[in-house]
């Protein structure tokens, strides 16, 4: 099928702290449009840390990746969004970009780059979608405070998800906290975030910049050399999720483990997954872990480099 040239671009943003489910909700919403048009899709990913692996993820999926390099969308990198937006409308040129900063951005300064494009005319923004997820909400909001309220704050649609992970009281309590945080924002509960948004450009956005906030995370890069059992794999993952090389609050990666295997940790949960080495998306064994006092040669040692 030929693509025409698109006269104008669609672009949502997706926030969200580490680990929410944000490359999920990206899989779900190009699926679920795929099957209804024609539409051409770019996504321009951000990640934390040296590794990327949401962008392999991702073009799995037959899709149009563009990475920026490590670190956070919103601060170092605000002069490159613009001219990298630019780029990826004259030379790609989809019909919709779905942008995914690292879970350390702050959403409305992504809004304010995009403004700065050249061809900002040409773009119509979507709803910023704010993904949190209900199981580890709360801790998040004791730890990060002001930055993950920002987060949410600055969303006009918020996915509570992972409900399947938590009992109802539980979303009823982080459900009420969030409108209390952001009671325009249409508040929607989901798992695996299958949820489709509609709604039109953002015209009526509040034109007021918000500040960068920092918060201090360290990434810990690997490059993994040693096979694992299924059984060595998982106790390594349960080890991290327990503590025991710091605290971990995402982690996600490639290893050999009969097989190629992706992995993943967000808060205390984790999941392995086989990696279909026939796909046309080849992968090497890369990880990474993010979060606080990490035992770094700890890791390196268990994963054997």
């Amino acid at each position: 099928m030929i693509h025409m040239l698109s006269d104008n671009m669609e672009i949502t943003v997706v926030s969200g702290f580490l680990g929410a489910g944000k490359t999920t909700f990206i899989q779900e919403f190009i699926k679920q449009n795929q099957n209804s048009t024609d539409r051409k899709f770019a996504v321009l990913v951000n990640e934390f840390g040296d590794v990327p692996v949401d962008g392999d993820v991702l073009r799995k999926e037959g899709l149009e990746i563009i990475e920026l390099p490590s670190g956070c969308i919103c601060c170092s990198l605000r002069m490159s969004l613009p001219d990298t937006v630019d780029r990826i409308f004259h030379e790609i040129n989809p019909d919709i970009l779905l942008i995914e900063p690292s879970g350390i951005a702050t959403p409305n300064s992504v809004i304010d780059a995009i403004k700065n494009c050249k061809n900002v005319e040409k773009y119509i923004i979507k709803p910023l979608i704010c993904v949190v997820d209900a199981s580890v909400f709360n801790e998040l909001i004791d730890d990060f405070g002001e930055f993950y309220v920002k987060q949410i704050a600055s969303a006009d649609v918020v996915l509570i998800n992972k409900i399947d992970l938590v009992d109802n009281y539980e979303i009823e309590k982080t459900e009420r906290k969030i409108r209390e945080i952001n009671p325009s924002a249409l508040t929607v509960r989901t798992s695996y975030c299958r949820f489709i948004p509609e709604g039109g450009e953002l015209s009526n956005r509040s034109e007021k910049s918000d500040p960068d906030l920092d918060i201090f995370l360290e990434a810990v890069s690997i490059s993994p050399v040693r096979d694992f059992t299924h059984n060595e794999l998982k106790t390594v993952l349960q080890d991290a999720v327990n503590g025991k090389f710091g605290k971990v609050l995402r982690a996600k990666g490639f290893v050999r483990c009969e097989g190629m295997h992706l992995f993943q940790i967000s808060g205390k949960n984790y999941r392995i997954e086989m990696w279909d080495e026939n796909e046309k998306i080849g992968v090497t064994t890369k990880a990474v872990f993010i979060g606080n006092s990490l035992n770094k040669e700890s890791l390196r040692e268990v994963f054997g480099r």
